[in-house]
């Protein structure tokens, strides 16, 4: 009976961090995904109209699945050899959930919106052969513990990124 009394918190406080780290694990790797699949629709529409409102659907529509956080934003931008933007001031567009948060029922529109004026247009990405620009997509989120337990209380904001090369027009370039 004794053995059973120290051995329980114990036993208690590691079954509520495991499942606090598969419960931030899950979230992560959502948007993982989420930044992956935006920056693979980004690389697949380079510089064509609307190349940002592709990304965003997509991101966007990931997003929705995530359980226990919220999207805060979307940026995309070119990235340099680092994968960072290459030019915060004028490579990098910011995009955030409008008020009403994400529009997880009609996949055609999405309800993040520019936040930055959107400097780096579609249009002036290079999808020349020799000359081809990375587009980076970065999502920042929170995730929310669960339980309550300390040390796992509150909300911690976290960020994903992928950085892809934009494919070439008929592989000719532009």
């Amino acid at each position: 009976m004794v053995e059973a009394a120290i051995i329980l918190p114990i036993l208690l406080v590691l079954a509520i961090g495991l499942a606090e780290i598969g419960f931030a694990a899950i979230d992560r790797l959502t948007m993982a995904n989420a930044a992956r699949t935006g920056a693979r629709v980004g690389a697949a529409a380079g510089d064509t109209p609307g190349a940002d409102q592709s990304i965003l659907r997509s991101v966007e529509q990931a997003a929705c699945a995530l359980r226990y956080g919220s999207l805060v934003s979307v940026e995309i931008y070119e990235a340099d050899a680092n994968g960072d933007p290459s030019d915060p001031a004028t490579k990098l567009n910011l995009y955030t959930p409008a008020t009403g948060g994400l529009n997880c029922t009609n996949s055609a529109t999405t309800n993040l919106t520019c936040a930055n004026g959107c400097p780096w247009t579609p249009a002036s990405r290079s999808v020349v052969v020799t000359n081809l620009d990375e587009v980076g997509v970065r999502v920042t989120y929170t995730h929310e513990w669960i339980t309550g337990v300390p040390p796992w209380t509150g909300t911690v904001t976290w960020t994903d990124r992928t950085v892809m090369r934009l494919e070439p027009d008929n592989g000719l370039g532009s």
